[in-house]
């Protein structure tokens, strides 16, 4: 993997994935592996991060602001394009089920979870076609390009036993779909 691009990377699981990287990058001497780090700010321990990794301001859900990160990636991988996007930025708010979780809850999570994944994920997809296109000898991996959008068991419609943080459940069951969509 050439470069990797995390959103939400300012705490929990996108701070940890980075880590993972850097850690990985400390270990590969033959190939570094461009770390790219999202997040409407950044917090502490990414700070820590810096000179291993390029962190740039991304508020998911503004399409400007998706633009702006992208051009700004293209110049951080050049023409080699961006092998991988790891789409991790989300809210849960702990409502209180179904009769618990108001409109403007629903409507903040799912422009969160599934519009700003639609965002970046488009704004980001002409670095990653470039990336496939330098790849095509590779078969299809990480190495040449992908996408991965973070969902959770509790967006399984299958598995719903309660309906605790409603708005959450919903929005990832609503970006299981989109990833489906996007790999057709």
């Amino acid at each position: 993997i050439q470069s990797v691009l995390v959103t939400g990377s300012n705490r929990g699981i996108g701070l940890e994935l980075v880590k993972l990287f850097v850690k990985r990058n400390e270990h590969n001497l033959n190939q570094k592996t461009k770390i790219i780090s999202c997040a409407r700010n950044m917090s502490p321990e990414l700070e820590e991060l810096s000179g291993k990794v390029h962190h740039i301001n991304l508020e998911i859900t503004d399409l400007q602001s998706a633009k702006a990160a992208a051009e700004e990636v293209s110049s951080i991988v050049g023409s080699g394009g961006l092998n991988l996007l790891i789409n991790n930025a989300a809210i849960m708010k702990h409502g209180k089920g179904v009769l618990g979780c108001s409109d403007q809850e629903l409507t903040d999570t799912l422009q969160v979870n599934v519009v700003g994944q639609h965002i970046v994920t488009n704004s980001f997809y002409p670095l990653l076609k470039q990336a496939a296109e330098c790849n095509s000898h590779i078969p299809i991996s990480c190495a040449r390009a992908a996408i991965f959008n973070i969902s959770s068991e509790l967006g399984s419609i299958q598995n719903t036993s309660n309906s605790f943080t409603t708005a959450y459940r919903v929005s990832k069951a609503a970006l299981n779909m989109l990833t489906k969509c996007q790999a057709s």
